[in-house]
Formats: C-alpha cells, sequence, structure tokens
C-alpha cells in the first residue's frame, strides 16, 4: 500500500524481482528503490508509472531497473520483463 511497508516486506523476505510502482503514499518509487540499493538488494526491478517526469524515470533506470512502463501496461511486456530480470539477477 506504501513506501515503508515495501520496505519492511523486503526486509522480511528477500524477493527475487519487484513490480514498482513510481507513486506510492509515504514515498516514492524512485527513493524506495535508492533506498533498496543502499541495503545492497540486487533483485531486479520494473518501474510502472502514469508520469513521463524525466528526472523520475531516468532514476530508477540509473539505479538498475530492468525497464519503467507506462500505465496501462501491456501485460506481455511486462511479463518479459520480469522473466528477463529474474534471469539477469540469478
Amino acid at each position: 500500500p506504501d513506501g515503508p511497508t515495501a520496505l519492511a516486506m523486503v526486509a522480511e523476505k528477500l524477493p527475487r524481482f519487484i513490480i514498482l510502482d513510481m507513486y506510492m503514499p509515504g514515498m516514492n518509487g524512485l527513493e524506495l528503490l535508492r533506498q533498496l540499493r543502499a541495503k545492497k538488494y540486487e533483485g531486479g526491478v520494473l518501474g510502472l508509472t502514469g508520469s513521463q517526469e524525466e528526472n523520475l524515470l531516468q532514476g530508477v533506470l540509473d539505479l538498475g531497473a530492468v525497464d519503467v512502463m507506462g500505465k496501462p501496461v501491456n501485460l506481455e511486456r511486462v511479463e518479459l520483463a520480469v522473466q528477463l530480470g529474474c534471469l539477469l539477477t540469478a
């Protein structure tokens, strides 16, 4: 439901891949990814957004996201990104 909850969930059980909304209550997706990377999270990340804010999108890619997709998403493209991200972080 929000960024701080997502951080707590990752601390409990480290996922191989995260699909991350860029605009969440309490913390945006870029800040969440920064904190995950600072904690040495090396799993795959896919960003989802309805925004075209260049700094946000580029920041997520700079932190190693597999991709950033606009909403509404193409489910086949999401599936491909998850598969690719899991292979790259295996």
